[in-house]
């Protein structure tokens, strides 16, 4: 059916007059026997069927941070504006175009929808459990099992009419025209047919999306397909929908929808809504009419500037077993770290420790042997690297990270409102090795304040040797290279600490007591710095020291040498077992690695979140990564015997 037919015989499903359309197309219609006498026949609305809209799906999870304050008691869907919140002025107007199937996905304050749900039987609410760690591609991806024929509306939509329709012919993305500059996504180009073929933020003179959008049953499928297979790559947590379609813009495509700028309205502020709807001030008082709430909510103002920052969080879970996604030290720490709990004093609970040596940073000092004035004892190595970062970041400085890496590090990038560019880790013949001469030339492209080396590399297990890490500090005098060892003493790579903070003021190590020595519950770490830049990092700790005990463990565990040798030589058997099994199944590539983990590749036919999924129902938890079109999957190491079981599983999921 070309569009002109359907044109035709949804107007005269609508009841309107059909003088407008062409004879030829009249005569197309009434030929193929759709339309008699100017009314729809049976075999009319059999043709126009495919074209039935399922469903709409409503996205109203996120915080809405540019709306503080009342957003901090109201989510911004709930706004009321002309005697109709947002969220109920689109679910009427939609109820009134025939589409009665509406799904709306909530997280922050989700118990405000699921009270304005009671007064619609119909309505089904569905919780996006990952709202505020990632973007509203989470909310997509919570509704993914009804995408058909579906509108995708934002709750923070206005629309003058009814836009809804209950037959659509394509997918489209609504739009407006601007001549000014506007930051929003612009449609830089289309082709023949109408379809989208960039777009790009920012830009006058052009379409820009705005309002509703509408996937036909085809383009559901791809999306879903895409996004199932991409959803853990760590760049995806940070998408709004848009931004994924516009990554797959060849397949996914959209046609532009034209409005008005009178008819849909998408309000970012409250400042906006008042613009538009100066009434909107007498909501905002009633609503604030205590005084206590008023003041409460006056406090919060000056958080606006984080309206769009995500927080990094980690993957929850109950299970205190099979837990083979968090790079957790299995093995347990050595028995003499329980000795310290068991031996514990109530001064070490109610005293400060004001001696003046810190013990933990003096048995470091005799390890390394270099000067405690070089050491930073913090509560782990993320928060040694977030001060860090904290201190030299700028607004608008650059940050060079690896692909892939762990997300933490974008996060602190966020909150300090400047931004990420990448280097490559990049798979070879038997580990995954770090792409140096990519790294030089993008760092002397974009001039980083900080670089950040991961060795060994999370998710991959990779090295990077001690003359390219030389290579990169010293050609690099500008940029604050950090190193992040978190995984050291999983293999016997060990740089020449005190040789590189001798040479060379612009670099910081950090490193952990939580991974090779089992203490992550207990969070302690350190940096390894200049002492001038020790001095300033210390600004931002706290001037009490890591908690008495804590740092009592750590230091238990720094000696009994013997406990964690024998605990190396296990984790390694464990480690060359189940990457020797896993390269036995055909299709299936297991990297070799110095951490506690395995860096996993599959054959493109292997559903590997369905594998990942298997491996949970039989109590044992993963994590998978995105690398272009490549799902992949880390997996962290426990006692052989465990991996006996989990490589039984794999093979077992994997035959079938």
């Amino acid at each position: 059916m070309t569009e002109k037919e359907f044109d035709l015989l949804y107007a005269a499903h609508k009841g309107k007059e059909l003088a407008q359309f062409s004879k030829d197309t009249l005569f197309m219609c009434e030929k193929n026997g759709w339309l008699k006498s100017g009314k729809l026949t049976e075999s009319g609305y059999e043709a126009l069927s495919p074209y039935k809209v399922d469903n709409a799906i409503i996205m109203a999870a996120g915080r809405s941070r540019r709306c503080m304050p009342l957003s901090n008691y109201l989510p911004k869907g709930l706004f009321e504006i002309k005697g109709d919140t947002m969220v109920e002025r689109q679910i009427k107007q939609l109820h009134d175009a025939g589409i009665k199937q509406i799904i709306i996905v909530v997280g922050y304050l989700k118990e405000k929808y699921y009270e304005m749900a009671k007064k619609y039987k119909d309505l089904i609410v569905i919780d996006n459990t990952e709202w505020e760690e990632k973007n509203n591609i989470s909310s997509i991806y919570a509704a993914k099992d009804y995408l058909k024929n579906s509108y995708i509306c934002r709750s923070d939509n206005w629309f003058a009419h009814n836009v809804y329709c209950d037959y659509v012919y394509d997918s489209y993305y609504a739009c407006k025209y601007t001549d000014e500059f506007l930051d929003e996504y612009c449609v830089k180009s289309t082709d023949k047919e109408g379809y989208m073929t960039s777009v790009k933020k920012g830009g006058e003179k052009c379409w820009y999306t705005i309002g509703e959008a509408f996937f036909n049953k085809e383009f559901s499928a791809k999306f879903i397909d895409y996004m199932v297979k991409e959803y853990y790559d760590p760049e995806v947590k940070y998408m709004l929908w848009d931004d994924f379609q516009i990554r797959h813009i060849d397949d996914l495509k959209l046609k532009v929808k034209g409005y008005s700028d009178d008819e849909c309205k998408e309000f970012d502020t409250t400042e906006d809504i008042l613009q538009f709807y100066p009434n909107f001030k007498d909501f905002i008082e009633q609503f604030f009419a205590e005084e206590e709430l008023v003041n409460s909510s006056t406090r919060l103002n000056y958080l606006s500037n984080y309206a769009d920052t995500k927080t990094y969080s980690v993957v929850a879970t109950e299970q205190l077993t099979g837990r083979l996604h968090v790079n957790e030290n299995l093995f347990k720490p050595s028995p003499k770290v329980m000795e310290v709990l068991h031996n514990a004093t109530y001064e070490d609970v109610y005293l400060y420790d004001l001696t003046r040596e810190d013990e933990l940073a003096v048995e470091i000092s005799k390890r390394e042997e270099i000067s405690t004035d070089h050491i930073l004892i913090h509560s782990g190595s993320s928060d040694v690297i977030k001060t860090v970062m904290s201190l030299v970041l700028n607004k608008g400085d650059t940050v060079l990270i690896s692909a892939p890496s762990w997300n933490y590090y974008k996060s602190i990038v966020e909150l300090k409102m400047a931004k990420a560019e990448y280097y490559d880790v990049v798979p070879g013949k038997n580990s995954y090795e770090f792409d140096v001469s990519g790294l030089m030339s993008k760092a002397h492209a974009v001039s980083p304040r900080i670089i950040i080396i991961t060795t060994p590399h999370n998710p991959t297990g990779a090295v990077i040797s001690a003359s390219d890490l030389e290579t990169i500090i010293k050609e690099n005098p500008s940029s604050l290279v950090i190193v992040d060892e978190a995984y050291l003493g999983f293999s016997e790579q060990k740089f020449d600490v005190r040789h590189l903070l001798a040479a060379y003021s612009n670099v910081v190590f950090s490193r952990t007591f939580s991974k090779l020595y089992g203490l992550a519950g207990i969070r302690v770490g350190y940096g390894l710095c200049a002492p001038m830049a020790k001095q300033v990092f210390r600004l931002d700790v706290n001037p009490f020291r890591v908690n008495n005990i804590s740092r009592k463990m750590a230091v238990a565990a720094l000696r009994d040498e013997k406990y964690y040798k024998g605990l190396l030589k296990d984790i390694t058997e464990s480690r060359n077992f189940f990457i020797n099994e896993m390269n036995s199944i055909p299709d299936v590539k297991a990297f070799d690695s110095a951490a506690n983990f395995v860096f996993i590749h599959f054959s493109e036919n292997t559903d590997v979140q369905a594998l990942k999924d298997y491996l949970a129902q039989n109590g044992y938890l993963v994590r998978l990564w995105t690398e272009g079109s490549r799902l992949a999957m880390r997996v962290t190491l426990d006692r052989k015997e465990t991996m006996e079981k989990v490589v039984a599983l794999m093979k077992e999921f994997l035959e079938k």
